[in-house]
């Protein structure tokens, strides 16, 4: 789900060219529930923590970065669980 308006994704093409893009593809991303709580809010785990992958981690919940290493290759947003398909 997005978690930014045109105007802040503007702003951000701007800083990052391409921005949009990218956003636009993990928002079209086929995610799957969650085994724990069966919630379809989930997003898939990225390394990083430069700015442009902060940006599109701020701009949809589709994405959750950790800073180093991946415990798994989804999170779930409401129960807030690492898990694996």
């Amino acid at each position: 789900m997005l978690n930014v308006g045109e105007d802040t994704l503007e702003a951000m093409e701007r800083l990052y060219p391409g921005i949009r893009e990218t956003v636009k593809y993990y928002e079209s991303l086929y995610l799957p529930r969650c085994p724990a709580c069966a919630s379809e809010d989930t997003a898939k785990v990225s390394a990083g923590s430069i700015g442009r992958s902060i940006h599109v981690a701020s701009a949809t919940t589709k994405i959750h970065l950790r800073l180093s290493g991946h415990p798994a290759e989804y999170f779930c947003n409401k129960c807030r669980q690492y898990f694996e398909v």
